[in-house]
């Protein structure tokens, strides 16, 4: 039996009333639902463990979408990084990638402070992208004229190059062979019937000092200075499709001899020629994949090797010459490309893109890339009716000048 007083009895049914009131407010609140007795309710209830609860709730929200935002873009990277290297950088360029994150962050930038650091982590991951993808990119950046490059790792083409000097050049000569001889002149020899040229050029002012023509049924094309077995100074210098070379004395230009060769057939061309001191032979070119060795003295082939690039295909339209390094550097015709390959087995060692030297869209398309010199501290490069030539380094190959 209860005793208690009905006016006690009715304070405990309102003390449980509000009691129970309170408990449904404070579950309304940490399930981020708004319930419709809340504002009568509100002085009556405890308001601080309420926005407590509130607090408490949506932070527990912003904490899952914080880690939900966070893998699933952790998730995205895995997936579209390894496709950027193997797939390559054409298919999934990095900045695009870039541009999405930065797209996303800018879609959460108004939220809360946990969304904020979600941006910055975003950005960071952004920032690792964009120097993930450089290093992919050659590792290295594009160089123009006279911009220094780093080093590249091996098996790709480098843009590492400085032009330091730009110098004057005939633009009428239409040049096939260019190279230095150890009395320090340069000596060039030019193309096409009835213009063929052997010309003998100050190395100071880069003015012509003397030159003589080829008869009009010839037309010139390579042509290096070498050393004779009697330590003679010598220039050879060999036509398109006559198969014909002539040796001349470099001080006065007279004609010592007159030798046949043979390269490909049927049109044995003759398009470049270097020498190779060590073995006393001239490598010779003729526009496909292959490298013929011929003796210094009578131009009978010894041997040939072809040509492949760091991707395994032959490359042919092999045009100028010049040993360097000793490696063979072969001019690609039509092509600003030098590529330096192994004399015995034809892989290409070095691979450099000169595009940037002297742009085409300036110089003309037809006037093209043809004629390199090893110097003692520069490579000259120049062209086909070019007004101008280069002295270049290449910024990856240190030994170059010192024969290390």
């Amino acid at each position: 039996m209860n005793d208690e007083p009905d006016g006690q009895r009715s304070s405990c049914a309102i003390f449980v009333a509000r009691s129970r009131l309170c408990s449904e407010h404070d579950v309304a609140a940490a399930t981020g639902v708004e319930a419709a007795h809340e504002e009568d309710s509100d002085d009556e209830c405890n308001p601080s463990a309420a926005e407590a609860a509130r607090i408490k709730s949506v932070k527990r929200t912003q904490l899952v979408l914080a880690i939900v935002t966070l893998t699933t873009m952790i998730l995205v990277l895995l997936v579209c990084i390894p496709c950027y290297f193997f797939i390559g950088k054409k298919n999934i360029p990095g900045e695009n990638l870039a541009s999405g994150i930065e797209a996303n962050n800018e879609t959460l930038k108004n939220e809360e402070e946990t969304i904020i650091f979600i941006n910055n982590t975003a950005h960071n991951i952004e920032e690792w992208i964009e120097t993930t993808t450089s290093v992919a990119q050659h590792q290295t950046t594009t160089t123009t004229a006279t911009t220094t490059q780093i080093m590249i790792p091996t098996n790709i083409i480098s843009t590492a190059f400085t032009a330091f000097e730009q110098v004057p050049h005939d633009t009428t000569s239409y040049t096939q062979g260019l190279s230095y001889g150890d009395d320090g002149y340069l000596y060039e020899t030019t193309g096409l019937r009835g213009k063929s040229k052997l010309n003998k050029i100050d190395p100071n002012t880069f003015e012509l000092i003397t030159s003589i023509d080829l008869d009009d049924i010839y037309f010139g094309e390579g042509s290096t200075y070498y050393t004779d077995r009697e330590g003679n100074g010598r220039l050879i210098f060999i036509t398109y499709q006559e198969q014909t070379a002539f040796i001349y004395d470099p001080i006065t230009l007279t004609k010592l001899q007159t030798l046949s060769y043979t390269t490909t057939p049927p049109q044995s061309e003759g398009w470049g020629i270097t020498f190779d001191s060590i073995e006393r032979e001239f490598i010779v070119s003729d526009g496909t994949s292959s490298l013929f060795f011929l003796d210094c003295d009578t131009l009978q082939e010894k041997r040939k090797i072809v040509v492949t690039r760091f991707d395994g295909h032959e490359q042919d339209y092999l045009n100028e010459l010049e040993l360097m390094g000793g490696l063979i550097c072969c001019n690609i015709w039509y092509e600003d490309e030098i590529i330096c390959v192994d004399k015995v087995t034809g892989r290409s060692v070095r691979e450099y893109d000169l595009s940037r030297l002297y742009p085409k869209e300036e110089r003309g398309y037809h006037n093209i890339l043809n004629g390199i010199a090893l110097g003692k501290d520069h490579v000259m490069i120049t062209g086909k009716k070019w007004d101008r030539m280069y002295k270049v380094r290449f910024d990856d190959w240190g030994g170059l000048f010192t024969g290390k």
